[in-house]
């Protein structure tokens, strides 16, 4: 559910029926010829803490549609979808499944905002903390340990969609360490409205001092971003649609997807595996070691990751901001208190530069 309040839910619905009866060749998933198209009805998702989602019934014979809005109360300071809507739609285009087509409709005169419309893939969502999951508690040991193998395998898939021939460089931030620490430096200013915590000034200095943004790995070309990738950005099972094999029907939430080096998206990962284990004292059982873990991605993704430690840190930096910044929209009394800045500087402390 996103953080914060949310639109008027007739209002909306009312907006999105207007927007399908006018416009009827841009909804996906409807066949030509078909009968003209009637919302049978609209309902706000579960999760989706950043954005505000509705899911809309489009009668029977359609699968139905999700329709994206930013939040009243942003957890970022610029809400331009077309970009997300373009990288659905290129890693759609080569072969990472995920819902497309996805068309941004900037014209407000629907529902009051620009929103972001596209498919709705049925499937099971897990939730998002695996460890406390009731559908990851479901599942045995081996179907833990494939929808774990399964999401290492999406993220490989996205490091390798040609996103200069998609040309999603234009509308993506990136591409280098340099880049990606300015543009986050930036957004701890804005979302501690001046007033970071203490552990994100810390953390955000180190990540400076010892940023290996100049050991990038040679391209050959002497472009310092040629051997920058697609980054999901927000890589968690979470984010998957599954079957009931465990095998992936779509990817989502693409936000965070900017271009960068692809331990960025790995380090979001294990960084969040380290915290659940800190914070809670267990991971999840089934799931893969992080040896385990690199070495999947690694032989999925032909590389060899590098500097790993110094991306779990940043990646912590990351996920606190955004959850500093919801604290701050909740209006949290125990936000100063964030027991995720302890585990970012423990982290930190751990840390060997280099590896």
């Amino acid at each position: 559910m996103v953080t914060g309040a949310r639109r008027n839910g007739e209002a909306v619905a009312d907006g999105v029926a207007r927007w399908v009866g006018a416009c009827p060749e841009l909804v996906p998933g409807t066949a030509v010829g078909a009968q003209p198209l009637r919302v049978a009805g609209v309902s706000h998702a579960e999760g989706g803490l950043a954005n505000e989602t509705l899911l809309v019934d489009l009668g029977p014979g359609h699968p139905g549609i999700v329709v994206r809005l930013p939040p009243l109360e942003p957890t970022f300071p610029d809400y331009d979808l077309a970009p997300q809507a373009a990288v659905q739609n290129a890693v759609d285009a080569h072969g990472v499944p995920a819902p497309a087509p996805a068309v941004a409709v900037e014209d407000p005169q629907w529902i009051g905002c620009p929103f972001l419309v596209m498919p709705h893939v049925r499937g099971d969502v897990p939730g998002p903390a695996p460890l406390f999951d009731p559908y990851v508690a479901s599942l045995g040991p081996d179907a833990r340990a494939r929808l774990h193998a399964a999401l290492l395998d999406t993220v490989a898939a996205v490091h390798a969609v040609p996103w200069r021939s998609h040309r999603l460089d234009e509308v993506l931030p990136g591409t280098t360490l340099l880049d990606a620490l300015d543009r986050w430096d930036a957004y701890v200013s804005w979302a501690g409205q001046g007033e970071p915590l203490p552990a994100l000034a810390d953390a955000l200095a180190w990540c400076r001092r010892t940023c290996p943004a100049g050991d990038t790995p040679a391209s050959g070309d002497g472009d310092p971003g040629a051997a920058a990738v697609l980054l999901w950005g927000d890589v968690r099972p979470g984010n998957l649609v599954v079957d009931a094999a465990q095998r992936v029907v779509a990817v989502l939430d693409w936000d965070l997807a900017a271009i960068g080096p692809p331990e960025m998206d790995l380090g979001w990962l294990l960084g969040l595996d380290f915290m659940m284990d800190a914070l809670f004292g267990e991971t999840v059982s089934g799931f893969l070691s992080r040896a385990e873990a690199i070495r999947r991605y690694e032989e999925s993704a032909g590389r060899t990751l590098r500097h790993l430690d110094w991306h779990e840190v940043f990646a912590l930096v990351r996920a606190l901001a955004i959850n500093d910044r919801h604290q701050r929209i909740t209006g949290s009394s125990r936000r100063a208190a964030n027991p995720m800045g302890t585990v970012l500087l423990e982290r930190l402390n751990s840390a060997r530069v280099g590896e």
